[in-house]
């Protein structure tokens, strides 16, 4: 392996090491000072962040965790100008309160530095229906993700009967299921495309 791709690799490893710390400065370590960060599908309507947004999203998360690891199942680097990686992960961690294991898997599309000495930004698949049971259940207030917006006017439902409850509870289901179907599906084609087109995968 050439140094270049070493470098790259560290890289990579280095910020998968910070998401597992539960410690925001680490995980800042290796980002540029331009770093953005976007989690999709779009559908989730979770804005894009600059640096200091995304660590204060992060210390958000990390306050719900007892422990976490960011377990790497492939890494994909591109040799090409673009300094690219593409990170398959298993997302593992203890949630706190007595609320138990938390498992989830991602896909990270990353664009490095020329150097490839830091991060410049990352683009995030997840799994939405675990996105949407996060906010719902353990993140803080401001995790971000507007598809809950018409869940939280929900709470209370003292004023609707029981079949208008009944069929919004339906409705909120389908698009779950719907969020999760397309989530994965962009997942899946975002793999195969990669493992189709790159020639390296550790």
């Amino acid at each position: 392996m050439d140094e270049a791709r070493a470098r790259r690799l560290a890289t990579v490893h280095a910020l998968l090491d910070g998401y597992g710390s539960l410690s925001v400065p680490t995980l800042l370590r290796p980002m540029a000072p331009d770093f953005t960060h976007q989690v999709l599908p779009t559908s989730l309507g979770m804005r894009a962040r600059n640096r200091e947004a995304f660590a204060q999203h992060a210390a958000g998360i990390f306050s719900v965790f007892e422990e976490f690891r960011m377990v790497p199942k492939s890494i994909v680097l591109d040799d090409g100008p673009a300094n690219t990686a593409v990170v398959h992960a298993r997302m593992q961690g203890i949630l706190k309160s007595g609320a138990g294991e938390w498992i989830n898997e991602c896909v990270m599309i990353i664009r490095l530095s020329h150097d490839g000495d830091q991060v410049r930004d990352i683009m995030e698949f997840v799994d939405s229906a675990k996105a949407l049971e996060m906010a719902r259940k353990h993140a803080p207030d401001d995790f971000g993700c507007c598809a809950l917006e018409p869940i939280d006017r929900r709470k209370g439902m003292s004023g609707m009967s029981k079949g208008e409850a009944g069929e919004d509870e339906t409705t909120t289901t389908k698009s779950m299921t719907l969020l999760f179907g397309l989530g994965l599906a962009q997942v899946i084609v975002v793999i195969i495309l990669l493992y189709l087109a790159q020639g390296w995968v550790f």
